[in-house]
C-alpha cells in the first residue's frame, strides 16, 4: 500500500515536488533578471557594455547604411572636462579619419601616422572650384590653432596658403611679433611680390608713369634705375590714385630700365 502522497513506486510525489520547485525557482529568476540592470545580464563576451572597459583583441566596427545618418556619435553633456570623443593609440594615430576614399596605403601606415594625434585625409575633389580637405577647422575666432616648437608646418606644392575673404580690409596672412626682440617674418630663399616689376624707359625720357590698381596717394613706392646710366638717377617717385610716376634727374641719353616696388 502506498504511503500518503507517495505513488506505488515511492517516486511520484518527489517528482511532482521537484517540478514545482524548479518552476518556482525559474519564475523567481525571471523576476530577478527583469529587475537587474542590463550590464549585469550581458553574459555574451562579444556584447559592448556601457560604463566599463570592453577589452578586445579585434576591431569593433559600426556600419550604418541609412541615408543622411551618422554611424557613431559621442556626446559629453556633463560638467567638467569630459570629451565628446577621445582616441588614443600606442602605435598609430590617435584619431584617423578619411573621406570618400582611403589614402594611398603606401604611406598610410602606422609607422608614418604614429606620433600623430589626429590624421585626416581626403582625395582631390572632382570639381576644381571646390577644395578637398583632410582636416577642416572652423570658428568665428580661430579655425585652426597650432602651438609648439613649430606652431604650424605646411608641406606641399604650396606649403601654406592664406586667403583674405571678400570683406574690405581682410588679411590673407598676418605675421605678428610681440616686441622688437622677435621677428614677425623671416624668409629664407627668394621672395616674389606681384606688386613689383621692371619697366623700360626710352632715350630722351625723364618721366615714367605706371598704372597699377590699388595705388593711392599715400602708398609707399620705391624705384631705382636697373641699368647703368651715368649721371642719371631717380629723383622722386610720386604715387596717385591707380598709378605712380617715376622722375629722373634729367633725360636719358640711351634706353634704360627701372625696377619698382609698391609696399601698400
Amino acid at each position: 500500500m502506498a504511503m500518503d502522497g507517495q505513488g506505488s513506486d515511492g517516486r511520484a510525489l518527489g517528482t511532482r515536488r521537484a517540478l514545482l520547485t524548479a518552476a518556482a525557482g525559474s519564475a523567481a529568476a525571471l523576476v530577478a533578471t527583469a529587475a537587474m540592470p542590463l550590464t549585469a545580464v550581458a553574459a555574451d563576451p562579444d556584447d559592448v557594455v556601457k560604463g566599463v572597459d570592453n577589452p578586445t583583441t579585434a576591431t569593433t566596427s559600426i556600419t550604418d547604411s541609412g541615408a543622411d545618418s551618422t554611424a557613431f556619435a559621442g556626446q559629453a553633456t556633463g560638467t567638467g572636462y569630459g570629451y565628446g570623443l577621445l582616441g588614443t593609440s600606442a602605435g598609430g594615430g590617435g584619431i584617423v579619419g578619411w573621406s570618400v576614399s582611403a589614402p594611398d596605403p603606401g604611406w598610410f601606415l602606422p609607422e608614418y601616422t604614429s606620433y600623430t594625434g589626429v590624421f585626416g585625409s581626403a582625395p582631390t575633389h572632382p570639381d576644381p572650384d571646390i577644395w578637398a580637405t583632410g582636416v577642416w577647422g572652423d570658428s568665428p575666432d580661430i579655425g585652426v590653432l597650432g602651438t609648439g616648437g613649430n606652431g604650424v608646418i605646411g608641406y606641399g606644392y604650396v606649403g601654406v596658403e592664406g586667403d583674405a575673404n571678400i570683406n574690405a580690409g581682410s588679411i590673407g596672412v598676418w605675421a605678428w611679433a610681440p616686441s622688437t626682440a622677435q621677428l614677425a617674418l623671416k624668409v629664407t630663399g627668394k621672395v616674389q611680390f606681384s606688386r613689383s616689376g621692371r619697366q623700360s624707359m626710352s632715350k630722351g625720357k625723364s618721366i615714367l608713369t605706371k598704372s597699377l590698381a590699388g595705388v593711392t596717394a599715400s602708398s609707399k613706392v620705391f624705384a631705382v634705375l636697373a641699368t647703368s646710366e651715368s649721371g642719371r638717377w631717380v629723383r622722386a617717385v610720386v604715387p596717385a590714385t591707380g598709378k605712380f610716376t617715376v622722375y629722373l634727374n634729367t633725360t636719358l641719353t640711351s634706353s634704360a630700365v627701372v625696377s619698382w616696388f609698391v609696399l601698400d
